[in-house]
């Protein structure tokens, strides 16, 4: 598999649609100022029957200097209809651009685990939660007409047959008037890398709460005028707070509702996410750390989350120490869900303590222990795989790999059933702790 955004972007997106709207004022002195709505369009990817695909292209963007002041991104049919989750879900795209240094990340992981040979600046993102990019009026992304970008995706199949779709994604693109340029700040719990994953296990009771941060010094001064964020299933919210103040600057909570089609592939992401734009911004001083905080329901298992946001600056003065936060929408309940085995393992009961992970199977598909023992996954084959829990006691998951080695150590008995997440249809294990 290639690495996400390390390649040198094979073409292959068409540009469908370029000026689909044109807002033109002349300012003063005589410059023409526009905004214009850009559409541009990347596929036909094909998506296997219960197939999760993962790649990465070079992305369509702007021909001409100016600004991105908003964004957003779909998948489409041939005949450019949005198609709705429950057949094939948007489980991430990631947009940067290429050469330009990104401001939390000074070395990008691909999939398979590599480090970027060269940088790039990731700018917009979108999941399940559809964020869009709406700055504040007078401020803007600024864009070169040479400017190289590129994106990233992961798409699943929730269906038994093969289905083929788009990415397409528009920009809202300002032209001819100078703007207040922002700088995007990409905050992560499991920074630089392509799958940027932990795992909540699922043993704190009833109303507990497991969390994740992870800490930043900002090297500028300025202010957060906009941001998103990104969770998964069992995710109550994400804070990015200026530590050093002890204030929280933004906090986004989820929207939940729906449930996830039959078979339950993964746990259902939320709707939305609470989004802020703020013309007078959120200050934060160079040297001041930023902290995020991703915080989850501790009670069950939650399989491969992650606890994403960002933010675009405004560089500038700030002094001082002011706490913002999100107000909290109504609370919605998400749906406890457990995870399908979508084919049933099979082969003798193996009393082992270690197995090989090869293209599209486990070597022991179903595995007897003892409570303590510590289990090991070598991964021997030509494609990624992983080691997912469906159901069970307690939650884990190894990282997506080709070669390398996982091992978990089984503290609690009971029947876990374990699946490939980006094969489930092919790889399925069943491993009982006495």
């Amino acid at each position: 598999m290639r690495d996400p955004l390390l390649q040198s972007f094979p073409l292959r997106l068409v540009r469908v649609v370029v000026l689909a709207s044109f807002a033109a004022l002349l300012l003063p002195g005589g410059a023409l100022a526009a905004v214009q709505t850009l559409t541009f369009r990347t596929g036909p990817i094909k998506v296997g029957a219960y197939g999760v695909v993962q790649a990465a292209e070079r992305a369509d963007s702007p021909q001409l200097d100016g600004y991105v002041v908003g964004m957003s991104a779909d998948v489409v049919d041939a005949d450019g209809n949005v198609v709705p989750a429950h057949h094939v879900m948007l489980h991430h795209v990631v947009f940067g651009k290429v050469m330009y240094p990104d401001f939390t990340c000074t070395s990008f992981r691909g999939y398979d685990g590599r480090a970027s040979p060269f940088p790039v600046q990731r700018f917009y993102a979108e999941g399940e939660e559809h964020t869009q990019i709406a700055l504040p009026d007078g401020y803007g992304y600024p864009n070169r007409g040479t400017d190289v970008w590129g994106l990233l995706y992961m798409l699943m199949n929730h269906h038994a047959f093969d289905q083929t779709v788009y990415l397409r994604y528009t920009v809202r693109y300002a032209t001819g008037e100078s703007l207040i340029p922002v700088k995007p700040y990409w905050f992560d719990v499991r920074n630089c890398s392509a799958d940027p994953i932990f795992t909540v296990p699922g043993t704190g009771g009833a109303g507990s709460t497991y969390q994740q941060h992870a800490d930043f010094t900002m090297p500028e001064s300025g202010r957060f005028v906009a941001g998103g964020a990104h969770l998964h299933g069992g995710g109550l919210s994400v804070d990015i707070s200026d530590a050093t103040c002890g204030d929280s600057l933004y906090t986004s909570y989820p929207t939940w509702g729906g449930t996830e089609p039959i078979p339950i592939m993964h746990e259902p992401g939320p709707l939305a996410m609470t989004e802020f734009a703020d013309g007078n911004g959120r200050p934060v001083r160079a040297g001041d750390v930023v902290r995020i905080t991703a915080t989850y329901d501790g009670s069950r298992p939650h399989m491969r989350v992650m606890g994403i946001a960002l933010l675009f600056l405004a560089p500038g003065t700030a002094s001082g120490c002011e706490s913002f936060g999100s107000p909290r929408p109504p609370p919605t309940q998400a749906t406890p869900v457990s995870v399908m085995l979508l084919k049933r393992p099979t082969g003798p009961l193996a009393h082992v303590r270690s197995t090989w992970v090869g293209d599209y199977r486990y070597g022991a598909e179903r595995v007897a222990l003892r409570r303590g023992t510590t289990f090991t996954w070598h991964f021997v084959g030509g494609v990624a795989h992983d080691v997912t829990l469906g159901s069970g006691p307690a939650g884990f998951a190894s990282p997506s790999m080709i070669r390398g080695t996982y091992r978990h150590r089984f503290t609690r008995a009971g029947v876990y059933r374990l699946f490939c997440s980006l094969h489930p249809t092919r790889m399925t294990q069943i491993v009982i702790v006495r």
